[in-house]
């Protein structure tokens, strides 16, 4: 964990790039509980994409839906984005059922993108848009 966090604070002293950020999720208590960040930021399209991870232990308590809403409503609402996308593989169905939660369409799917486990999995392209 001690790893984990020296990263992070690595990570936090670094500025943003483009519109890319990186950032720690912390409990309400001070509990490093995951990270989310964003990519492919282009703001002439008005697209970018994003990513989050929540330590397993943290799982089911509502940090992966609360920091995705937050950034989001950041992205789309102050800095005028108009779309996000994220990618999920086939296999991580909480992940599949967050984004629909969330209110994402699947757009996409992206055949035999990832091998574990010894077997293939797809990837799926979920959209949002701000309209």
């Amino acid at each position: 964990m001690r790893r984990t966090r020296l990263w992070a604070e690595h990570q936090a002293s670094n500025s943003s790039n483009g519109g890319k950020v990186f950032l720690a999720i912390e409990s309400l208590e001070g509990t490093l509980v995951g990270s989310i960040s964003t990519n492919s930021c282009n703001f002439r399209h008005g697209t970018f994409k994003y990513g989050v991870s929540i330590f397993r232990e943290h799982w089911r308590n509502g940090y992966a839906s609360d920091v995705i809403r937050i950034l989001l409503r950041y992205y789309l609402e102050e800095l005028r984005y108009l779309k996000v996308n994220a990618h999920v593989y086939a296999f991580n169905e909480r992940s599949i059922v967050l984004q629909e939660h969330l209110g994402f369409v699947q757009e996409g799917r992206i055949r035999d993108m990832v091998f574990t486990k010894g077997q293939r999995y797809d990837e799926y392209v979920y959209g949002l848009t701000n309209s």
